[in-house]
């Protein structure tokens, strides 16, 4: 079984930023059940993370494409 996890968030200009994973499953093997549940929580955490960080950075491109260091200084920090 192969299953997508897609994370979409709106950006403060109406535009639409997604982030998505896929997991593969066996469902022959029996303990298929909390490998599914602990690959969703690792892929949505990790989706979460890389979302946040495309936020980060769409918001820290001004119209001239400049960079804002203020805005880019959460995702280099927690990069770490």
């Amino acid at each position: 079984m192969v299953i997508r996890v897609l994370l979409v968030a709106d950006g403060p200009d109406a535009a639409a930023t997604a982030v998505s994973n896929t997991v593969e499953i066996n469902t022959t093997d029996p303990r298929w059940p909390a490998w599914l549940v602990d690959a969703i929580t690792f892929q949505a955490r990790e989706g979460a993370r890389r979302l946040r960080d495309r936020l980060i950075a769409e918001q820290a491109i001004a119209a001239d494409g400049s960079v804002s260091l203020p805005a880019v200084g959460p995702a280099a920090q927690a990069g770490r």
